[in-house]
């Protein structure tokens, strides 16, 4: 579990401010809804958990989406309906939302409260902070230098870079894997049309056609790296479940993957491409020495954005990690989604390894 605190903006070299804020232990609040009236009453100790004063007025709770994520209060919605329509109690693990832009994980429980008649009155239930303190949360920074106009157009560059990456994959495996193949297949069948040809030229001319074939190979893999093509071909699911079980093969480390309520038709190109992307700078950053035995990748859809979560068991960052080549990809995991209006977070805690999310509104929430 994570633990948010709000610290000032740290503008320095390090692209990276680790943010650590102890308890003493899980925090319980209560709140009820007098369905009637439409009114919501927090306990004090759920003021504080939200990060709102006390005398706050509150909101319908038709508006409570604003103390949530998108996904949190859509399961929490659903999870209210059946309690009016059943009366089964709920209990869910939720992220609120806080004013200052952090974020509590936190326990919601909810049930009903009946008349004599057997009629809801009116909901009551808790809400615990689960919210670890012994996780950091990382947030990619960057440096005081470009935080500027020039930096804001980081965006642009994003898709200058993706449209030079699929112009070159095309060339590479339109041009000249097409010639590669060609000439493996013309030294292929240069033994049988010279028959005189020695022992040697024969073990020669075998080695020659498995350095062509893996030299194909290699400008495949190089080209699908530069631009995943299966990912236009078949979606953003099927995408990411090659590049895991790829991952998985060539570093010898498990993968769980999962796909969820995700609906192709509602995520735009530059979406995929950039969850894609995004995925490729995680499970980089898992094979560098953070000796983590196992990853699980979440690939999340909601009626209104998209999410992807990579989390790890390996080592955890240290505060000593959090240089030029680390910052840099959480940087560009940062940019890439605030280039189409999502965010990142990262969090990591020595020994119990890091997970990141990152979220990106879906192409109908932005119409």
């Amino acid at each position: 579990m994570e633990t948010h605190a709000n610290h000032p903006r740290n503008h320095n070299a390090n692209a990276f401010e680790f943010q650590t804020k102890v308890q003493p232990g899980a925090e319980e609040a209560s709140w009820e809804w007098d369905i009637k009236t439409d009114v919501t009453t927090w306990s004090e100790q759920l003021y504080r958990i939200a990060g709102r004063h006390p005398q706050t007025t509150l909101p319908s709770f038709k508006e409570h989406s604003c103390f949530y994520t998108s996904d949190s209060w859509d399961r929490l919605t659903a999870a209210t309906v059946r309690v009016l329509q059943t009366g089964q109690p709920y209990e869910l693990e939720l992220q609120m939302r806080r004013p200052d832009g952090t974020r509590r994980r936190v326990m919601g429980s909810g049930e009903a409260v009946r008349d004599a008649k057997g009629d809801i009155l009116r909901l009551c239930g808790t809400v615990e902070d689960i919210t670890d303190h012994n996780w950091q949360v990382i947030k990619a920074e960057e440096p005081e230098s470009l935080v500027n106009d020039d930096y804001r157009i980081s965006a642009r560059l994003i898709q200058a870079q993706d449209e030079e990456n699929t112009s070159t994959a095309r060339e590479l495996r339109d041009h000249i894997c097409q010639k590669l193949c060609l000439l493996a297949v013309e030294i292929q069948g240069m033994a049988p049309a010279f028959p005189e040809l020695t022992q040697r030229a024969l073990i020669r001319l075998e080695q020659l056609w498995r350095n062509t074939a893996e030299t194909v190979d290699d400008i495949d893999r190089l080209s699908h790296h530069l631009y995943p093509s299966k990912l236009e071909l078949l979606g953003l699911p099927v995408a990411i479940g090659g590049l895991c079980r790829e991952f998985a093969s060539r570093n010898r480390i498990s993968v769980e993957c999962s796909c969820t309520d995700v609906v192709r038709e509602n995520i735009g190109k530059g979406v995929a491409l950039s969850f894609f992307r995004v995925l490729q700078e995680a499970l980089d950053s898992v094979a560098k020495p953070s000796h983590a035995l196992n990853v699980r990748v979440e690939l999340i859809g909601s009626s209104r954005e998209l999410q992807l979560r990579v989390s790890d068991d390996g080592a955890g960052l240290q505060p000593e990690d959090t240089k030029a080549t680390a910052s840099l990809g959480l940087i560009r995991m940062k940019e890439r989604l605030r280039s189409i209006g999502g965010e990142l977070e990262v969090w990591s805690a020595p020994t119990r390894g890091t997970r990141i999310e990152g979220r990106a509104p879906l192409r109908e929430s932005l119409q």
